[in-house]
C-alpha cells in the first residue's frame, strides 16, 4: 500500500466536499499538482471501496469539469482509482489562466493559487497578470503612463558607443510605438524611470554595513549596480607555502555575480511593483528579482535554454557590448564555482526568482588559524610585499645564507633593491617567518619552522 505524503505538488483529501473544487483551481493556476481523495492528513489510506460509492466520486467530479470551472480545463484533469481505491486527480498547468470558480467569476473570491504546500486565493494584481501572460501581454511594448521622458543617461551611453539616438531608431529599438507615443521601455530607459535596485551588506548580527539604492535608466543602473557588486566581491589572497606564488580568489567566483545581476535586470517582469534587491552575507549573496520563470521550466534554463520576458531589453544591453554569451549565465555560474565544493542555489515562485551564491572564501576563513606552521606547504594569509617574497623564496632555496648573498640572488630579479631595503624588510615585515641563527659574521637567515615559534 502507498504511503501518501503531501508537498508543493501533492495534496490529500479523506473526501470528495466542495473544498476539492479550490484545490483543483489552485493547481491550474500554478505548476499543476495531484489530488489524493481517500487519504487522511497524516498520509493512511481510507480508500473509496464500493462501486456505488465510487460511481458517486466519478459522477461528481465530472460534472464538476464541465460546470464549475472556467475557462473548462479540457484535457488538464485526468482521474482514476488505483490499486488503493484512491481517487487520483492529475491536473496539468493551466494555459488560459486565470482558471476560477464560475460561481464567483475571475476576482479574488474564485481565483486560487498554489503556494508551497497549500492554496491561498489570488490578489487582483496577481489575477491580472495572469490575464496578462496568457493573451501574450508585453510589458515593454505597452504604451508607457508617463509621456514626459528624457533620455540624457541612456544618450551619453549611446555616445560612448558611436551611436545617435534618432527617431529612426528609436522606432526600431521600440521605444515608441506605431502611435509615436513612448513604450515601457522607453520608461525603463528613461531618466524618469523609478525602478530600484537595491545592494545592501551585512555583518554577522545583521546590522547593515552597506545599503544602496540606485534609479534612473536601467543602463545607468546596471553599470553602477556592477561596480558597487564588484567592490563587494572582496579578493582573498593566499601565498603558496612552497611556491611563494599569490594565489586571488574572489569570494564569487568566475563572472558568477555579475552574470546574476544581469540576469535579474534582464528578465525582471516590471509590471509588478516591487524591487530588485542584492544582498551580502557573510557567507553568501542573495539576489531577488520579481517575476517567476518566463516561458520555461527550473530543468530548462538550469540547461542554458534560452527565454526572454523583455527581449527588446535584452537587444538594447547587447547592442551596448554589455552582455557577453547572454543565455548562458546560470550554466556559466554553476561552472564558476565546480572546483569549490558549494554550488549556487535557484528557486523560483509564481512572482519571484532568487539566487543564492555562496561566498568561497567564507568556508575558508576558519580552516587556517596559524598563518604559516611548515616552510615547505603551509599557506601564508598575511599580507606581504613582493620583496619579502622573493626573500622567502631565495631562503627556502638556499638556507642559512646571509644578507650579502641574500642581495645578489634578490637583485637578479628586482635590481633596484639595496642590501639596506632587505635587511629593513627582513627586521620589519618578516620576523614571524623568517630568522638569524649563529653568529652576526658567520651566521645566516632561515625560514621558521612550526617548533620555532
Amino acid at each position: 500500500m502507498t504511503k501518501y505524503i503531501e508537498d508543493e505538488r501533492t495534496e490529500l483529501k479523506r473526501e470528495l466536499i466542495d473544498e476539492v473544487k479550490s484545490e483543483i483551481i489552485a493547481f491550474l493556476n500554478s505548476d499543476g499538482g495531484t489530488i489524493y481523495v481517500g487519504v487522511d492528513d497524516d498520509g493512511s489510506t481510507v480508500g473509496i471501496k464500493d462501486d456505488a460509492s465510487k460511481d458517486k466520486v466519478d459522477l461528481k467530479l465530472g460534472n464538476w469539469i464541465q460546470e464549475a470551472f472556467f475557462p473548462k480545463p479540457s484535457g488538464l484533469i485526468q482521474y482514476y482509482f488505483n490499486s488503493d481505491d484512491v481517487l487520483a486527480i492529475n491536473i496539468s498547468k493551466g494555459i488560459n489562466k486565470p482558471y476560477y470558480l464560475r460561481e464567483k467569476e475571475p476576482k479574488p473570491s474564485g481565483v486560487y493559487i498554489r503556494v508551497g504546500r497549500s492554496k491561498r486565493k489570488a490578489n487582483d494584481d496577481e489575477i491580472l497578470r495572469m490575464i496578462m501572460e496568457s493573451h501574450s501581454y508585453s510589458y515593454e511594448d505597452d504604451i508607457s503612463e508617463e509621456q514626459d521622458l528624457t533620455f540624457k543617461s541612456f544618450e551619453r551611453t549611446l555616445e560612448e558607443n558611436d551611436i545617435n539616438l534618432t527617431p529612426r531608431l528609436m522606432n526600431t529599438m521600440g521605444l515608441k510605438a506605431k502611435s509615436g507615443k513612448y513604450t515601457n521601455l522607453a520608461y525603463l530607459l528613461s531618466d524618469q524611470s523609478e525602478i530600484v535596485v537595491k545592494v545592501a551588506e551585512y555583518d554577522s548580527e545583521m546590522n547593515f554595513k552597506i545599503k544602496k539604492s540606485f534609479k534612473g535608466s536601467l543602463v545607468n543602473v546596471l553599470k553602477n549596480v556592477e561596480e558597487q557588486v564588484e567592490r563587494l566581491n572582496d579578493l582573498r589572497v593566499v601565498i603558496d607555502g612552497s611556491s611563494f606564488k599569490r594565489i586571488e580568489t574572489k569570494s564569487y567566483p568566475g563572472a558568477s555575480i555579475r552574470e546574476m545581476v544581469l540576469n535579474a535586470i534582464c528578465h525582471a517582469n516590471y509590471f509588478i511593483r516591487s524591487n530588485i534587491k542584492i544582498e551580502f552575507f557573510p557567507d553568501k549573496a542573495k539576489i531577488t528579482s520579481p517575476g517567476g520563470i518566463f516561458n520555461a521550466s527550473m530543468d530548462d534554463i538550469m540547461n542554458g535554454v534560452q527565454t526572454y520576458r523583455n527581449p527588446r531589453l535584452v537587444h538594447v544591453f547587447d547592442k551596448l557590448g554589455m552582455i557577453e554569451n547572454f543565455g548562458t549565465g546560470i550554466p556559466r555560474t554553476m561552472e564558476s564555482y565546480k572546483n569549490y565544493g558549494v554550488k549556487p542555489e535557484f528557486k523560483a515562485t509564481e512572482n519571484f526568482f532568487f539566487v543564492t551564491l555562496p561566498n568561497v572564501n567564507y568556508l575558508k576563513n576558519d580552516s587556517i588559524t596559524d598563518p604559516i606552521t611548515d616552510p615547505i606547504t603551509d599557506p601564508i594569509t598575511d599580507p606581504i610585499s613582493d620583496l619579502g617574497l622573493e626573500i622567502m623564496k631565495a631562503l627556502k632555496l638556499n638556507p642559512g645564507i646571509n644578507t650579502i648573498k641574500l642581495s645578489e640572488i634578490i637583485q637578479t630579479n628586482l635590481p633596484s633593491v639595496s642590501r639596506d631595503m632587505i635587511k629593513n624588510e627582513l627586521k620589519r615585515n618578516l620576523t614571524v617567518y623568517v630568522e638569524h641563527r649563529g653568529s652576526n659574521r658567520n651566521g645566516g637567515y632561515y625560514l621558521k619552522s612550526k617548533d620555532d615559534k
